[in-house]
Protein backbone atom coordinates (compact mmCIF):
# COMPACT_ATOMS: atom_id res chain seq x y z
CA UNK A 1 0.00 0.00 0.00
CA UNK A 2 1.25 3.26 -0.71
CA UNK A 3 1.84 6.56 0.94
CA UNK A 4 -0.90 8.14 -0.35
CA UNK A 5 -3.27 5.36 1.44
CA UNK A 6 -1.25 5.25 4.56
CA UNK A 7 -1.28 9.32 5.03
CA UNK A 8 -4.91 9.27 3.98
CA UNK A 9 -5.80 6.55 6.64
CA UNK A 10 -3.55 8.46 9.24
CA UNK A 11 -5.82 11.73 8.96
CA UNK A 12 -9.23 9.91 8.19
CA UNK A 13 -8.70 7.64 11.34
CA UNK A 14 -6.89 10.45 14.17
CA UNK A 15 -8.62 13.62 13.23
CA UNK A 16 -6.14 16.46 14.18
CA UNK A 17 -3.67 19.16 14.25
CA UNK A 18 -1.44 21.98 13.70
CA UNK A 19 -0.87 25.31 15.12
CA UNK A 20 -1.97 27.03 11.98
CA UNK A 21 -4.78 29.76 12.46
CA UNK A 22 -7.42 29.52 9.34
CA UNK A 23 -11.54 29.39 9.31
CA UNK A 24 -10.84 25.71 7.56
CA UNK A 25 -12.24 22.75 9.49
CA UNK A 26 -9.15 20.92 9.18
CA UNK A 27 -5.86 22.51 7.91
CA UNK A 28 -2.23 20.55 7.27
CA UNK A 29 0.97 22.12 7.91
CA UNK A 30 3.65 20.91 6.35
CA UNK A 31 8.15 21.81 7.08
CA UNK A 32 10.11 19.99 5.53
CA UNK A 33 12.21 18.08 7.93
CA UNK A 34 15.89 20.29 8.33
CA UNK A 35 14.61 23.35 6.12
CA UNK A 36 12.52 25.22 8.66
CA UNK A 37 12.32 27.76 5.79
CA UNK A 38 10.35 25.36 3.90
CA UNK A 39 6.75 25.67 4.58
CA UNK A 40 3.01 25.16 3.47
CA UNK A 41 0.05 25.36 5.27
CA UNK A 42 -3.62 23.67 3.60
CA UNK A 43 -6.74 23.83 4.63
CA UNK A 44 -10.02 22.64 3.21
CA UNK A 45 -13.67 20.95 5.15
CA UNK A 46 -13.03 17.99 4.35
CA UNK A 47 -10.28 15.64 5.72
CA UNK A 48 -10.27 12.70 3.38
CA UNK A 49 -9.69 14.54 0.07
CA UNK A 50 -7.29 16.73 1.62
CA UNK A 51 -5.52 13.88 2.97
CA UNK A 52 -5.42 12.25 0.03
CA UNK A 53 -3.93 15.20 -1.87
CA UNK A 54 -1.45 15.66 0.85
CA UNK A 55 -0.46 11.86 0.52
CA UNK A 56 -0.33 12.55 -3.02
CA UNK A 57 1.50 15.45 -2.87
CA UNK A 58 -0.97 16.71 -5.33
CA UNK A 59 -3.14 19.73 -5.87
CA UNK A 60 -1.85 22.56 -3.47
CA UNK A 61 0.92 20.17 -1.72
CA UNK A 62 2.97 19.56 -5.18
CA UNK A 63 5.55 21.31 -4.08
CA UNK A 64 6.37 18.90 -1.45
CA UNK A 65 6.45 16.23 -3.98
CA UNK A 66 9.86 14.00 -3.05
CA UNK A 67 10.03 15.87 0.43
CA UNK A 68 10.54 14.46 3.67
CA UNK A 69 8.49 16.37 6.31
CA UNK A 70 7.04 16.87 9.43
CA UNK A 71 2.92 17.03 8.93
CA UNK A 72 0.56 18.08 11.67
CA UNK A 73 -3.37 18.29 11.59
CA UNK A 74 -5.66 21.08 12.95
CA UNK A 75 -8.68 19.27 13.56
CA UNK A 76 -11.74 21.31 14.17
CA UNK A 77 -10.34 23.77 16.30
CA UNK A 78 -7.89 21.17 18.23
CA UNK A 79 -4.17 22.24 17.75
CA UNK A 80 -1.74 19.44 17.37
CA UNK A 81 -3.88 16.26 17.75
CA UNK A 82 -1.36 14.28 15.58
CA UNK A 83 1.59 14.30 14.29
CA UNK A 84 3.35 12.74 11.62
CA UNK A 85 6.95 12.18 10.26
CA UNK A 86 7.06 10.52 6.99
CA UNK A 87 10.31 9.92 5.49
CA UNK A 88 9.77 7.87 1.91
CA UNK A 89 13.19 6.25 1.74
CA UNK A 90 13.89 6.04 5.70
CA UNK A 91 13.28 2.07 6.79
CA UNK A 92 15.28 -0.66 7.50
CA UNK A 93 15.66 -2.01 3.77
CA UNK A 94 14.98 1.20 2.16
CA UNK A 95 11.56 1.33 1.91
CA UNK A 96 8.90 4.23 3.52
CA UNK A 97 9.01 4.78 7.23
CA UNK A 98 6.09 6.36 9.39
CA UNK A 99 6.16 7.79 12.64
CA UNK A 100 3.17 8.89 14.51
CA UNK A 101 5.04 10.99 17.73
CA UNK A 102 1.98 12.09 18.74
CA UNK A 103 -1.90 11.66 19.21
CA UNK A 104 -4.24 13.50 21.44
CA UNK A 105 -5.29 10.63 24.28
CA UNK A 106 -2.25 9.05 23.65
CA UNK A 107 0.11 9.07 26.19
CA UNK A 108 2.67 6.06 24.74
CA UNK A 109 5.81 6.00 22.88
CA UNK A 110 6.15 7.06 19.14
CA UNK A 111 4.25 4.84 17.14
CA UNK A 112 6.79 3.17 13.87
CA UNK A 113 5.76 1.31 11.20
CA UNK A 114 8.29 0.19 8.75
CA UNK A 115 7.75 -0.95 5.26
CA UNK A 116 10.47 -3.61 5.87
CA UNK A 117 8.29 -5.20 8.14
CA UNK A 118 4.99 -5.43 5.91
CA UNK A 119 2.65 -3.15 3.88
CA UNK A 120 2.56 0.12 5.70
CA UNK A 121 -1.38 0.36 4.93
CA UNK A 122 -1.68 -2.58 6.49
CA UNK A 123 -0.05 -2.32 9.50
CA UNK A 124 -1.40 1.36 10.33
CA UNK A 125 -4.78 -0.45 9.53
CA UNK A 126 -4.41 -3.28 11.88
CA UNK A 127 -2.80 -1.10 14.74
CA UNK A 128 -5.73 1.29 14.66
CA UNK A 129 -8.62 -0.43 14.26
CA UNK A 130 -7.46 -3.90 15.16
CA UNK A 131 -4.77 -4.39 17.18
CA UNK A 132 -4.59 -1.98 19.44
CA UNK A 133 -8.72 0.03 19.45
CA UNK A 134 -8.93 1.78 22.65
CA UNK A 135 -6.30 4.22 21.05
CA UNK A 136 -8.11 5.10 19.24
CA UNK A 137 -11.56 5.66 21.22
CA UNK A 138 -9.23 7.67 23.83
CA UNK A 139 -8.27 9.89 20.95
CA UNK A 140 -11.83 10.62 19.65
CA UNK A 141 -12.77 11.10 23.39
CA UNK A 142 -10.12 13.79 23.61
CA UNK A 143 -11.49 15.67 20.42
CA UNK A 144 -15.03 15.93 22.05
CA UNK A 145 -13.61 17.14 25.36
CA UNK A 146 -11.46 20.06 23.08
CA UNK A 147 -13.59 20.70 19.77
CA UNK A 148 -16.54 22.69 19.56
CA UNK A 149 -17.98 20.67 16.52
CA UNK A 150 -17.18 17.69 17.86
CA UNK A 151 -20.15 15.28 16.17
CA UNK A 152 -20.38 12.82 18.81
CA UNK A 153 -20.19 14.78 22.23
CA UNK A 154 -19.59 17.58 24.22
CA UNK A 155 -21.97 20.36 22.26
CA UNK A 156 -25.13 21.42 22.03
CA UNK A 157 -24.79 20.18 17.82
CA UNK A 158 -23.10 16.58 19.18
CA UNK A 159 -25.49 13.29 18.96
CA UNK A 160 -25.74 13.13 22.83
CA UNK A 161 -27.12 16.69 23.04
CA UNK A 162 -29.58 15.82 20.07
CA UNK A 163 -30.50 12.94 22.08
CA UNK A 164 -31.56 14.15 25.16
CA UNK A 165 -32.84 17.37 23.44
CA UNK A 166 -35.38 15.07 21.51
CA UNK A 167 -36.53 13.75 24.61
CA UNK A 168 -36.25 16.59 27.18
CA UNK A 169 -38.86 18.82 24.65
CA UNK A 170 -40.99 15.93 23.77
CA UNK A 171 -41.61 14.60 27.47
CA UNK A 172 -40.60 17.93 29.26
CA UNK A 173 -40.89 21.00 28.21
CA UNK A 174 -43.33 20.43 25.23
CA UNK A 175 -45.31 17.57 26.42
CA UNK A 176 -48.24 19.97 26.44
CA UNK A 177 -48.57 19.60 22.79
CA UNK A 178 -49.55 15.86 22.94
CA UNK A 179 -52.17 16.98 25.85
CA UNK A 180 -53.59 13.96 28.07
CA UNK A 181 -57.29 14.30 27.72
CA UNK A 182 -58.16 15.32 31.33
CA UNK A 183 -55.89 18.04 30.97
CA UNK A 184 -57.21 19.41 27.53
CA UNK A 185 -60.52 18.74 27.47
CA UNK A 186 -61.48 20.34 30.40
CA UNK A 187 -60.73 23.65 28.01
CA UNK A 188 -63.18 22.35 25.32
CA UNK A 189 -66.40 21.33 27.22
CA UNK A 190 -69.37 22.97 25.78
CA UNK A 191 -70.71 25.40 28.44
CA UNK A 192 -74.31 24.74 27.61
CA UNK A 193 -75.60 21.49 29.86
CA UNK A 194 -76.98 19.19 27.82
CA UNK A 195 -79.61 18.05 30.56
CA UNK A 196 -81.15 21.36 30.95
CA UNK A 197 -80.09 23.83 28.20
CA UNK A 198 -78.70 25.88 30.76
CA UNK A 199 -75.45 27.46 31.19
CA UNK A 200 -72.55 25.18 33.16
CA UNK A 201 -71.66 27.32 36.60
CA UNK A 202 -68.96 25.57 38.36
CA UNK A 203 -66.18 28.75 37.50
CA UNK A 204 -64.08 26.08 35.74
CA UNK A 205 -62.61 27.78 32.65
CA UNK A 206 -63.77 26.54 29.14
CA UNK A 207 -62.80 28.19 25.51
CA UNK A 208 -66.25 27.77 23.80
CA UNK A 209 -65.45 25.54 21.10
CA UNK A 210 -67.96 23.06 21.06
CA UNK A 211 -67.54 18.99 21.59
CA UNK A 212 -67.58 18.17 25.09
CA UNK A 213 -65.00 15.98 24.49
CA UNK A 214 -62.00 15.12 22.47
CA UNK A 215 -61.20 11.36 21.88
CA UNK A 216 -57.95 11.01 20.45
CA UNK A 217 -58.68 7.07 20.30
CA UNK A 218 -55.60 5.25 21.04
CA UNK A 219 -52.83 6.88 18.99
CA UNK A 220 -51.49 10.09 18.92
CA UNK A 221 -49.00 10.90 16.13
CA UNK A 222 -46.35 14.34 16.36
CA UNK A 223 -44.03 15.96 13.88
CA UNK A 224 -41.41 19.07 15.17
CA UNK A 225 -39.62 20.67 13.02
CA UNK A 226 -36.13 22.81 14.50
CA UNK A 227 -33.83 25.07 12.20
CA UNK A 228 -30.67 27.25 13.36
CA UNK A 229 -28.23 29.34 12.22
CA UNK A 230 -24.77 28.33 14.09
CA UNK A 231 -21.84 30.40 15.08
CA UNK A 232 -18.93 28.00 16.74
CA UNK A 233 -15.83 29.95 17.77
CA UNK A 234 -14.26 30.31 14.10
CA UNK A 235 -17.22 28.45 12.73
CA UNK A 236 -20.62 29.20 11.00
CA UNK A 237 -23.36 26.77 10.03
CA UNK A 238 -26.84 25.62 9.76
CA UNK A 239 -28.41 22.90 11.55
CA UNK A 240 -31.92 20.93 10.69
CA UNK A 241 -33.78 18.53 13.18
CA UNK A 242 -36.62 16.61 12.18
CA UNK A 243 -38.88 14.28 14.60
CA UNK A 244 -41.71 12.03 14.10
CA UNK A 245 -43.08 10.35 17.08
CA UNK A 246 -46.23 8.03 17.47
CA UNK A 247 -47.71 7.56 20.95
CA UNK A 248 -49.65 4.81 21.57
CA UNK A 249 -52.26 5.24 24.91
CA UNK A 250 -52.82 1.80 27.09
CA UNK A 251 -55.09 4.18 29.45
CA UNK A 252 -54.82 7.47 30.79
CA UNK A 253 -51.95 6.82 32.84
CA UNK A 254 -49.69 4.93 30.57
CA UNK A 255 -48.16 5.67 27.07
CA UNK A 256 -45.63 3.88 25.12
CA UNK A 257 -44.04 6.01 22.46
CA UNK A 258 -42.08 5.19 19.73
CA UNK A 259 -39.68 8.37 18.22
CA UNK A 260 -37.57 9.06 15.01
CA UNK A 261 -35.58 12.11 15.53
CA UNK A 262 -33.49 13.05 12.30
CA UNK A 263 -30.90 15.76 12.23
CA UNK A 264 -28.14 17.09 9.75
CA UNK A 265 -25.98 20.01 10.35
CA UNK A 266 -23.32 21.61 8.48
CA UNK A 267 -20.64 23.13 9.73
CA UNK A 268 -17.87 25.39 7.20
CA UNK A 269 -19.54 23.11 4.33
CA UNK A 270 -18.75 19.81 6.13
CA UNK A 271 -21.66 17.37 6.59
CA UNK A 272 -23.12 15.16 9.24
CA UNK A 273 -26.01 13.07 10.03
CA UNK A 274 -27.76 11.87 12.78
CA UNK A 275 -30.58 9.10 13.65
CA UNK A 276 -31.86 7.66 16.50
CA UNK A 277 -34.51 5.42 17.62
CA UNK A 278 -36.02 5.89 21.06
CA UNK A 279 -38.89 3.99 23.20
CA UNK A 280 -40.27 6.16 25.81
CA UNK A 281 -42.88 5.34 28.48
CA UNK A 282 -45.11 8.29 29.95
CA UNK A 283 -46.47 7.83 33.33
CA UNK A 284 -48.84 10.02 34.51
CA UNK A 285 -48.58 9.88 38.33
CA UNK A 286 -51.03 12.75 38.52
CA UNK A 287 -53.82 14.29 36.60
CA UNK A 288 -56.53 17.29 36.92
CA UNK A 289 -59.72 15.97 37.59
CA UNK A 290 -61.76 17.45 34.35
CA UNK A 291 -63.88 19.90 36.61
CA UNK A 292 -61.50 21.41 38.48
CA UNK A 293 -60.94 24.61 38.05
CA UNK A 294 -56.41 24.22 38.70
CA UNK A 295 -54.89 21.69 39.74
CA UNK A 296 -51.38 19.88 39.58
CA UNK A 297 -50.08 16.91 37.07
CA UNK A 298 -47.44 14.92 37.29
CA UNK A 299 -45.26 12.91 34.72
CA UNK A 300 -42.46 11.07 35.04
CA UNK A 301 -40.97 9.39 31.82
CA UNK A 302 -38.21 6.89 31.48
CA UNK A 303 -36.92 5.78 28.09
CA UNK A 304 -33.93 4.08 25.55
CA UNK A 305 -32.42 4.65 22.59
CA UNK A 306 -30.14 4.18 20.22
CA UNK A 307 -28.25 6.54 17.48
CA UNK A 308 -26.15 6.56 14.84
CA UNK A 309 -24.23 9.77 13.62
CA UNK A 310 -21.73 9.84 10.59
CA UNK A 311 -19.57 12.37 8.95
CA UNK A 312 -17.53 11.43 5.57
CA UNK A 313 -16.04 15.39 5.87
CA UNK A 314 -15.16 14.66 9.38
CA UNK A 315 -13.79 11.69 8.74
CA UNK A 316 -16.01 10.48 12.17
CA UNK A 317 -18.81 8.96 13.74
CA UNK A 318 -20.24 5.67 15.71
CA UNK A 319 -23.20 4.28 17.26
CA UNK A 320 -24.36 5.34 20.90
CA UNK A 321 -27.11 4.06 23.03
CA UNK A 322 -28.85 6.17 25.83
CA UNK A 323 -31.37 6.03 28.83
CA UNK A 324 -32.54 8.64 31.04
CA UNK A 325 -35.81 9.84 32.76
CA UNK A 326 -37.73 13.24 32.88
CA UNK A 327 -40.05 14.53 35.03
CA UNK A 328 -42.81 16.97 34.97
CA UNK A 329 -44.74 18.88 36.85
CA UNK A 330 -47.45 20.80 35.93
CA UNK A 331 -49.30 23.77 37.00
CA UNK A 332 -52.91 24.68 35.85
CA UNK A 333 -54.97 27.81 37.31
CA UNK A 334 -57.30 29.33 35.24
CA UNK A 335 -55.91 29.72 31.71
CA UNK A 336 -52.38 29.85 32.99
CA UNK A 337 -50.03 26.80 33.04
CA UNK A 338 -46.43 26.11 34.28
CA UNK A 339 -44.65 23.29 33.68
CA UNK A 340 -41.05 22.38 35.55
CA UNK A 341 -38.85 19.70 33.88
CA UNK A 342 -35.70 17.89 34.90
CA UNK A 343 -33.81 15.47 33.02
CA UNK A 344 -31.04 13.09 33.51
CA UNK A 345 -29.57 10.94 30.75
CA UNK A 346 -26.22 8.61 30.05
CA UNK A 347 -25.32 8.05 27.19
CA UNK A 348 -22.11 5.85 25.83
CA UNK A 349 -20.84 4.49 22.72
CA UNK A 350 -20.59 1.05 21.58
CA UNK A 351 -18.39 -0.80 19.91
CA UNK A 352 -18.72 -2.09 16.38
CA UNK A 353 -17.19 -5.74 15.39
CA UNK A 354 -17.01 -6.32 12.48
CA UNK A 355 -14.59 -9.01 10.41
CA UNK A 356 -11.83 -8.27 13.47
CA UNK A 357 -12.24 -4.43 12.83
CA UNK A 358 -13.06 -3.10 15.72
CA UNK A 359 -14.51 0.88 15.94
CA UNK A 360 -15.51 3.15 19.03
CA UNK A 361 -15.92 6.70 19.48
CA UNK A 362 -15.62 6.77 22.82
CA UNK A 363 -18.19 8.14 24.52
CA UNK A 364 -18.80 8.11 28.31
CA UNK A 365 -20.98 11.09 29.21
CA UNK A 366 -23.31 12.21 31.40
CA UNK A 367 -26.06 15.35 30.62
CA UNK A 368 -28.72 16.91 33.39
CA UNK A 369 -31.56 19.27 31.70
CA UNK A 370 -33.27 21.45 33.74
CA UNK A 371 -36.18 23.78 32.69
CA UNK A 372 -39.80 25.58 32.80
CA UNK A 373 -42.21 27.16 30.41
CA UNK A 374 -45.15 29.34 31.15
CA UNK A 375 -48.04 29.33 28.91
CA UNK A 376 -51.22 31.36 28.35
CA UNK A 377 -54.26 30.48 26.44
CA UNK A 378 -56.85 32.97 25.07
CA UNK A 379 -60.80 32.27 24.37
CA UNK A 380 -60.29 30.74 20.65
CA UNK A 381 -58.06 27.97 21.00
CA UNK A 382 -54.58 30.23 20.91
CA UNK A 383 -51.92 30.39 23.06
CA UNK A 384 -48.39 32.06 23.75
CA UNK A 385 -45.51 30.61 25.84
CA UNK A 386 -42.11 31.65 27.22
CA UNK A 387 -39.59 29.67 28.29
CA UNK A 388 -35.92 28.42 28.60
CA UNK A 389 -33.65 25.55 29.62
CA UNK A 390 -30.20 25.18 31.30
CA UNK A 391 -28.02 21.77 30.00
CA UNK A 392 -25.41 20.79 31.92
CA UNK A 393 -22.66 18.37 30.34
CA UNK A 394 -21.55 16.09 33.73
CA UNK A 395 -18.53 14.79 32.14
CA UNK A 396 -15.67 16.87 30.39
CA UNK A 397 -16.96 18.23 27.27
CA UNK A 398 -15.58 21.44 24.58
CA UNK A 399 -18.90 23.53 26.27
CA UNK A 400 -19.62 22.58 30.00
CA UNK A 401 -22.95 24.03 29.95
CA UNK A 402 -25.64 26.34 27.88
CA UNK A 403 -28.95 27.57 28.24
CA UNK A 404 -31.62 27.50 25.94
CA UNK A 405 -34.41 30.41 25.83
CA UNK A 406 -37.52 29.88 23.85
CA UNK A 407 -41.13 31.94 23.45
CA UNK A 408 -43.95 31.05 20.73
CA UNK A 409 -47.06 30.95 19.92
CA UNK A 410 -49.75 27.41 20.02
CA UNK A 411 -53.19 26.78 18.23
CA UNK A 412 -54.67 23.65 20.48
CA UNK A 413 -57.53 22.78 18.25
CA UNK A 414 -60.91 21.28 19.12
CA UNK A 415 -59.83 18.19 17.22
CA UNK A 416 -57.12 17.59 18.83
CA UNK A 417 -54.43 18.48 16.58
CA UNK A 418 -52.15 21.38 17.66
CA UNK A 419 -49.61 23.45 16.07
CA UNK A 420 -47.03 25.69 17.65
CA UNK A 421 -44.19 27.94 16.31
CA UNK A 422 -42.06 30.26 17.90
CA UNK A 423 -37.95 30.76 18.71
CA UNK A 424 -35.42 28.94 20.36
CA UNK A 425 -31.58 29.23 20.44
CA UNK A 426 -28.17 28.04 22.55
CA UNK A 427 -25.99 29.91 23.93
CA UNK A 428 -22.52 28.71 25.83
CA UNK A 429 -18.64 29.32 26.16
CA UNK A 430 -17.84 30.48 22.33
CA UNK A 431 -21.09 29.38 20.94
CA UNK A 432 -24.54 30.27 19.92
CA UNK A 433 -27.23 29.35 17.85
CA UNK A 434 -30.86 30.89 16.65
CA UNK A 435 -33.71 29.51 14.86
CA UNK A 436 -37.08 28.24 15.46
CA UNK A 437 -39.58 25.42 16.29
CA UNK A 438 -42.80 24.40 14.44
CA UNK A 439 -44.53 21.49 15.74
CA UNK A 440 -47.57 19.54 14.21
CA UNK A 441 -49.92 17.69 16.89
CA UNK A 442 -52.01 15.33 14.60
CA UNK A 443 -55.46 13.88 16.01
CA UNK A 444 -54.35 10.39 15.33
Amino acid sequence: MNARIILTLAAATLPGLAAAQSNELFVFELTETGNPSNTLIVGSSVLPDLAEDLADTQGDFASFDGVTFDAMLRYAGVDGAIDINYTPSGGALGGALLTINNIEGYTGPPIVLDEADGDLGDQLQDFFLKDNPDIIKDFLSAISEQSIVSITDGNPLASTARSAKYRFNRFGLFADASPASNQINRMFIDPIDPGSDEPIEDDVPRMELGSATIDHGGFLSRIDFTGQTVSAGDFEGTSFDINFSTEIRMNERLSLVFGLPVGYHTIEGADVFNVGLHVDAPINIMLIEEDAKQGLSWTVTPGVSAEAVASYDFAAGGTLYSIGVTNAIRYDYDKFTFIAAQQITLHESTELDVDEYKIDPGVEQQILKLGGKALYRFTDGAAVYVGGTWTDFLEKAAIDNYVTPMAGVMWQLKNGANISLGYEGDFGDDYESHGGRLTFQLPF
